[in-house]
């Protein structure tokens, strides 16, 4: 009890470390996050110069072969506007790209006309990596969190210190009793210290005590005490809850990011078919122009949306191996997965 003060200073020094550390993962995720989405717009980019280039070439083919006779004027005009369209597109995704790095240079306090150079070849590699699922199934992804979220163990703490300033208050309602003690030593002259007479000094002990006839404020302050403990364990249950809920919800934006991912991937190879067998099938006049552009509008959306499919299982595992409590920030700011 003497000591409650310094015991509680310890532990506050101590919540104050876990919320700086939890600060750091959220940062980090969100950081790593921003810059994976500016990846996805500069890969739009890429994916709308790529079909802008195949517009053109459909047009110019399309040209030569109405020259020769073998197809409509108005096949070319709907190749042309396809051009059109594509060029649009390409304005627009060069305009989100750009606006997003300048957005993502705020959030590092850098000037928006700050030169900075992306990793081209980061998502390039993740896609041909392909998507990991996280070794845990529902359970153990609750289980850990449970164990591991520094913010959940800041929650169960307090429980603890507001227990302890419960029994402060309890020991302040019982009667004090104070041992005190004086003395007084006479020297041989008025200057002379050095001789000190103590066995002719005066010598006195008593005892005062403390009854508790009047304790009204420390009954109010135990009362507070005690109101306080069950208001923190009313927090903590609530905090546990609250944890068990985001972990839910990651595992499952997880996997429904995986499926999709898996979905995309199969859209954009039947796109890839269908733009290849389309071709082929425009040349030997068995097709209409109208639908080569229209595979060709779809090769575009399925790219895209693959994309965004990556994207978004990437920051689903962040975001799961951080609320979780296993996502770790190194030194150099980097991240990687501690253990269980």
């Amino acid at each position: 009890i003497a000591q409650e003060n310094l015991t509680q200073a310890e532990r506050n020094a101590l919540y104050e470390i876990r919320s700086f550390n939890r600060f750091r993962k959220t940062f980090v995720v969100s950081i790593v996050s921003d810059y994976y989405r500016v990846l996805q717009q500069r890969d739009g980019v890429t994916n709308a110069e790529n079909d802008y280039k195949r517009a053109v070439e459909s047009k110019d083919r399309l040209e030569m072969e109405a020259k020769a006779g073998r197809k409509n004027p108005y096949e070319v005009d709907q190749a042309e506007q396809r051009v059109l369209a594509a060029g649009d597109s390409l304005v627009r995704a060069k305009e989100r790209y750009e606006q997003s790095l300048d957005e993502f240079k705020l959030r590092l306090v850098l000037p928006t006309d700050a030169e900075i150079e992306l990793d081209q070849n980061e998502l390039k590699a993740l896609a041909e990596l392909g998507i990991s699922q996280p070794d845990y199934d529902l359970e153990e992804a609750v289980e850990t969190a449970l164990n591991q979220r520094l913010d959940l163990a800041t929650s169960r703490d307090q429980v603890d210190d507001a227990a302890r300033k419960v029994a402060v208050e309890a020991d302040s309602l019982g009667t004090q009793l104070d041992l005190k003690g004086a003395m007084t030593v006479n020297s041989t002259g008025d200057t002379d210290y050095s001789r000190l007479r103590f066995h002719d000094g005066i010598y006195t002990v008593g005892l005062e005590a403390d009854l508790p006839f009047d304790r009204k404020s420390e009954r109010n302050a135990y009362r507070k005490a005690m109101i306080t403990l069950e208001r923190q364990h009313r927090k903590y249950e609530n905090d546990t809850d609250n944890v068990k809920l985001s972990v839910r919800d990651a595992y499952r934006e997880l996997n429904k990011a995986a499926q999709t991912y898996k979905i995309q991937m199969n859209s954009l190879k039947l796109a890839q078919k269908r733009v290849e067998s389309n071709t082929l099938l425009l040349e030997a006049g068995r097709l209409t122009t109208r639908d080569l552009l229209d595979s060709q509008d779809d090769l575009l959306t399925a790219q895209n949306q693959l994309t965004a499919a990556l994207v978004g299982h990437i920051v689903a595992k962040l975001n799961f191996f951080r609320d979780i409590g296993v996502l770790q920030v190194r030194p150099d700011g980097m991240w990687e997965q501690g253990a269980r």
